[in-house]
């Protein structure tokens, strides 16, 4: 069966709770995407100065992430330098991180970090990245996640045709390694993302712009 996260572009604390508690109601795995506007052009909660005393709650451990006992959390670090803040997020209760290869020159740092934690570690790569780069770490990683565009930090982009193709190259290259793609998947483009080798569909808008979430949800696991 194909794993299917949903995922979720915080810019508050309401919506990051309203999402959750959506997406808790049919699915146990949510990944949230946060972006400082230095890697990635958008600035999400709490790099855009929202809610910052829920992120300092959280990382002090006064406060829980919505839903925490139903629903696991991964995040998805589109920022700069991430080896800096990845103790921080890992001290709100994260059970998996996703840190891009192009953000940070010491990627090693933050598969050491979460192996230290016990936190599962996925790296990323953008379409426009030459995946020798991950040669050293593939190995070392729970999975490679791919970028389905360039476009990072908005729901709603459309899955470029050389992610496809660089999916293939990942499968071929790093045969052992899972490989995830997270943009442009939905209904239409589901089929041709597991043919490519995808085992795992992140998700944004195609399930929390549906008039029904949950059935998109169970039609992209079926």
């Amino acid at each position: 069966m194909t794993e299917i996260i949903p995922s979720i572009i915080p810019k508050n604390k309401e919506q990051l709770e309203d999402e959750i508690d959506l997406i808790s109601s049919f699915a146990d795995f949510v990944q949230i995407d946060i972006s400082d506007g230095i890697f990635a052009p958008v600035k999400t909660w709490p790099y855009n100065g929202l809610n910052i005393e829920y992120f300092d709650d959280l990382k002090n451990e006064n406060a829980g992430w919505p839903k925490w006992k139903n629903i696991d959390f991964e995040v998805h670090l589109m920022v700069s330098s991430p080896e800096n803040i990845l103790r921080d997020w890992i001290q709100t209760g994260i059970s998996s991180a996703v840190a891009h290869i192009e953000a940070t020159e010491n990627f090693q740092k933050i598969i050491d970090i979460c192996r230290e934690n016990q936190v599962k570690i996925w790296i990323a790569i953008k379409p426009s990245t030459d995946i020798s780069l991950l040669a050293p770490f593939a190995g070392q990683v729970d999975g490679i996640q791919a970028m389905g565009s360039d476009r990072l930090g908005e729901h709603g982009i459309a899955l470029e045709n050389r992610a496809l193709k660089q999916i293939e190259k990942l499968r071929e290259k790093f045969p052992d390694t899972p490989v995830a793609v997270d943009i442009g998947v939905n209904l239409e483009t589901k089929d041709a993302l597991l043919e490519a080798g995808a085992v795992k569909l992140v998700c944004g808008s195609a399930i929390l712009d549906a008039d029904n979430p949950r059935k998109v949800f169970e039609e992209l696991s079926a």
